[in-house]
C-alpha cells in the first residue's frame, strides 16, 4: 500500500540531498538519471495536470462537510447561526490558499512543499472520516429526518479515497519526478547565468 507515495517521497529526499552541489556536470548527470528512470514522465504538461486533479478532489472533499462542521462549531461556541456562511467563506479561502500554495511548491520540486501538500490532504481526509462517522452514528443515537449530511459525508469520503488512489498512482509519481527534474534544470540555468555574469565582470 502507498508504494508510489513512498517512492516519490524517497526520490524527493535523494534528489534534494544530491542537488546540494553546484557542479554543472553532476547536476546534468542527476537530471539524466531522472529521465532514464523506469516510468519517467513524458511531456511537461503532466506535472500540472496530475497535481491539479488532486487539488480539485481535495477541495471537493473539504467542501462536503463545511456547512455542517461550521454549524456544529457555532452551536458549541454559542455564536449566532446567521454568521455560519461567513465562517464557511473564511474557512474556504484559508483552505484554498493553503492547498494551492503547497501544490505550487510541490510542482516546483520542493520536498517540503510536497510533504506539506500530502499533510493537507491527509488532514482533509481525517476531517471527512470524522464527519462520516458522526453523521452515520446519528441513525443509532438520534432520529434522522434529513439525509443530506449522510450523503455529503459519503461524497466527501469518496472524494478523499479517489484522491488517495490518484496520489498513489504511477502517473502522479511521474509528475513528481518531472517536477524534480525541472527543479534541477532551473538550478542549472541559475548557475549558468551566474557564470556569465562573472565572466562579464
Amino acid at each position: 500500500m502507498m508504494n508510489y507515495i513512498k517512492k516519490s517521497l524517497a526520490l524527493g529526499v535523494v534528489i534534494t540531498k544530491k542537488m546540494a552541489t553546484n557542479e554543472p556536470q553532476q547536476l546534468e548527470l542527476l537530471k539524466e538519471r531522472l529521465k532514464s528512470r523506469p516510468g519517467a514522465p513524458i511531456g511537461v504538461h503532466m506535472s500540472g495536470i496530475a497535481l491539479g486533479i488532486s487539488t480539485i478532489l481535495a477541495i471537493f472533499c473539504y467542501a462536503m462537510s463545511q456547512v455542517s462542521v461550521w454549524m456544529l462549531l457555532f452551536q458549541w461556541l454559542n455564536l449566532p447561526e446567521y454568521k455560519v456562511l461567513l465562517g464557511v467563506f473564511v474557512g474556504a479561502v484559508i483552505y484554498c490558499v493553503l492547498i494551492m500554495s503547497t501544490m505550487l511548491l510541490a510542482a516546483r520540486g520542493s520536498l517540503i512543499g510536497y510533504k506539506s501538500y500530502l499533510a493537507v490532504i491527509a488532514l482533509t481526509g481525517v476531517v471527512a472520516a470524522i464527519y462520516f462517522i458522526y453523521t452515520w452514528s446519528l441513525f443509532i443515537f438520534d432520529s434522522v429526518n434529513n439525509y443530506t449530511p449522510q450523503m455529503t459525508s459519503l461524497l466527501g469520503l469518496g472524494f478523499f479515497f479517489l484522491n488517495l488512489i490518484w496520489v498513489n498512482s504511477s502517473v502522479f509519481y511521474r509528475s513528481i519526478a518531472l517536477a524534480l527534474h525541472n527543479r534541477i534544470w532551473r538550478k542549472q540555468l541559475k548557475i549558468e547565468k551566474c557564470n556569465i555574469a562573472g565572466c562579464k565582470n
